[in-house]
């Protein structure tokens, strides 16, 4: 916590003493309403200094780095309130900055300006608000203690006890041979594909003779069963005369082509049978 807090006249403006010291006491009157400890009014301040050294703490007309000095003198963690104001006919301007020892940045100031005859109703809430601002101010941020952590030791080069170069026999590692394998086939017993091939053909031809017989078989028994006797004796049929004649075509058709697929079925069989027993 910064403290001292000195509450000064830090000017000598012409026609101001009277309503500047009123000030500077409504100003501690106020620091003190707020509880700040280590507070010094306009006068306490004044003999601090003059013991100090410093004969008039107003010689410096507000300029701020003459009030850090002032500052410093009262203490190492000091901070002064500098009250400045300055009267022009019948109106006040007041100027206040907090300057602390210790640091190079105001804890708070206020500009503000009023008739000579209503400044204490005029001064009030911004005072208020002007000290409130500097106690704020007044707590000191700790410095956390930094610990830099040092590199370890660099270690030396670990020693293997026993380094003896081992010896390595060099041994030709065995050929993989990744070439595709080839299958060898029996000689003289070759596959038996003609026997399979002979086989198929002969179920076809066996269902084709059976196929064609059937059908040829069909249009006969229809062609039979349109047949009837007409009254003069003659033999007629219910069919037209196309209709008769396309079933009697497929009746002689079929008859020698259900024969011949049957004679094929049949010596296909056989080629297959000699090719199956064959060595």
């Amino acid at each position: 916590m910064r403290s001292p807090v000195a509450v000064l006249l830090t000017s000598k403006r012409p026609g101001a003493d009277k309503v500047a010291a009123k000030i500077a006491t409504r100003v501690s009157d106020y620091f003190k309403r707020e509880k700040v400890s280590g507070l010094l009014d306009n006068s306490a301040a004044t003999k601090e200094l003059r013991s100090a050294g410093f004969s008039d703490p107003r010689s410096c007309q507000g300029n701020r780095a003459c009030v850090n000095k002032l500052a410093v003198l009262i203490g190492a963690h000091a901070v002064v309130v500098s009250v400045d104001v300055g009267k022009i006919g019948k109106t006040l301007a007041i100027h206040m900055e907090a300057v602390a020892a210790d640091t190079d940045k105001s804890l708070g100031t206020l500009d503000v300006s009023s008739s000579l005859d209503d400044w204490s109703d005029a001064l009030s809430a911004p005072i208020v608000v002007f000290v409130r601002d500097v106690k704020a101010g007044l707590e000191m941020k700790k410095v956390e203690k930094v610990t830099v952590q040092e590199p370890p030791p660099s270690q030396p080069p670990t020693v293997v006890a026993n380094d003896t170069p081992k010896k390595v026999e060099l041994v030709p590692a065995a050929k993989v041979d990744d070439s595709p394998a080839i299958v060898m086939t029996e000689p003289g017993k070759p596959p038996k594909v003609a026997a399979w091939v002979f086989a198929g053909g002969a179920v076809v031809a066996a269902g084709a003779a059976i196929g064609v017989g059937v059908m040829a078989g069909e249009s006969k028994k229809k062609f039979d069963a349109s047949l009837m006797t007409l009254p003069d004796g003659t033999t007629g049929s219910t069919l037209t005369q196309a209709q008769a004649r396309q079933l009697a075509d497929q009746a002689n058709a079929g008859v020698p082509v259900s024969i011949a697929s049957g004679v094929l079925s049949a010596a296909l069989t056989a080629a297959a049978t000699y090719f199956f027993i064959k060595d």
